[in-house]
Order: structure tokens, then C-alpha cells, then sequence
């Protein structure tokens, strides 16, 4: 018998069977985790109020709108201070998902500080209802590196079916300084 080169056709044949039969290798790749990352630790549980509060900082600091429209009820309202014309204005939900959908697109960063509670305002009526008032500082820095920074309170009512769910915002009365 002699020996010689191997053929085309044999080395393509173990070729074929070497990549069928070692495991798919990237050496740049991280491993996947065997424990799934708990999303409520992670971004906060809205199962609680301080938890909502966390998840609410969260999609601002990610500028996730997904996140955020989770924690608005399907009534939601928004409603603010025109000071130029002297009268509240409100708006539905749709139009506050559209609106923070374009702040988050047009932002390089947003910056969300729950900054304290108001004195007796964080008031839970019930196991499904909860009225809070809570200052905050908000920067946004867009992608024109304009940066604006406000500070305001928000009055909050948040409302659930049962004590188990998350809370949902039922609206928000924002006194900003914007």
C-alpha cells in the first residue's frame, strides 16, 4: 500500500465530519449563563411601590419605552402645568407613549433621581390603590450634546386588580420646572 496524498474528496469528507462533529467554538463569545437573571432584582419589583418607583428610573435610564409603557394603566392620563397660558393640560396615554418613545430616540442619555417622598403623601388606600407625591431631578443630554435639566415634583395615583399584581400609573399630575 502507498502512501500518499489524500484526495480532494477525502478531505473534504473529514472536514465535514470534524465540523459535524466538534461543538460550535467562539472564543470571543461569553458563556451563557446557567441562572436566568431575575428581571424584578435586575430593574426593580412593581409588585411594590418603591419597586415601581426603581422600574420607572430603570426605563428612563435605559430610555426604554417598552419598560415604560408596562408600568402606565390602559386609562392613564398626563397632566401638566402650561404656565403661559395659565391652565392644565392632559394628555392620554398614547400621547405620552409617542411623546417619551421620540425623548428617549432623541436623547443620548436620560438621567431619573427619585429625590424623597413628600411629607404624607405616600398614602396606599388600599391594597389596590396608592396615591404618591415624590420629587425628582431629570437631565437629559441629546444627542446634539444640548443638555436640559429640571427638577419638579410628580403626583402619582397607581392602581392594580389585586395585591399580587404590579402597579400600573393611573395618572400623573407632573409640577416640573421645565
Amino acid at each position: 500500500m502507498k502512501l500518499g496524498r489524500p484526495s480532494f474528496t477525502a478531505l473534504l469528507l473529514a472536514g465535514i465530519v470534524l465540523v459535524l462533529t466538534v461543538p460550535a467554538c467562539n472564543p470571543f463569545a461569553p458563556a451563557l449563563d446557567e441562572v436566568p437573571t431575575d428581571q424584578n432584582a435586575l430593574l426593580g419589583n412593581p409588585v411594590t411601590v418603591r419597586g415601581f418607583f426603581d422600574r420607572f428610573r430603570a426605563s428612563y435610564q435605559l430610555r426604554d419605552s417598552t419598560l415604560y409603557g408596562q408600568l402606565l394603566s390602559p386609562k392613564f392620563k398626563f397632566t401638566y402645568r402650561d404656565f403661559a397660558a395659565n391652565v392644565d393640560r392632559t394628555w392620554t396615554r398614547d400621547v405620552d407613549a409617542n411623546t417619551t418613545y421620540r425623548l428617549f430616540r432623541a436623547a443620548r442619555s436620560t438621567n431619573l433621581q427619585w429625590t424623597q417622598y413628600l411629607p404624607s403623601s405616600d398614602t396606599l388606600s388600599s391594597d389596590t390603590l396608592a396615591s404618591v407625591e415624590r420629587s425628582f431631578l431629570l437631565t437629559i443630554e441629546q444627542r446634539d450634546d444640548q443638555r436640559f435639566s429640571g427638577s419638579g415634583t410628580a403626583r402619582l395615583v397607581l392602581v392594580r386588580k389585586n395585591r399580587n399584581d404590579p402597579w400600573r400609573m393611573r395618572s400623573w399630575y407632573d409640577r416640573s420646572e421645565f
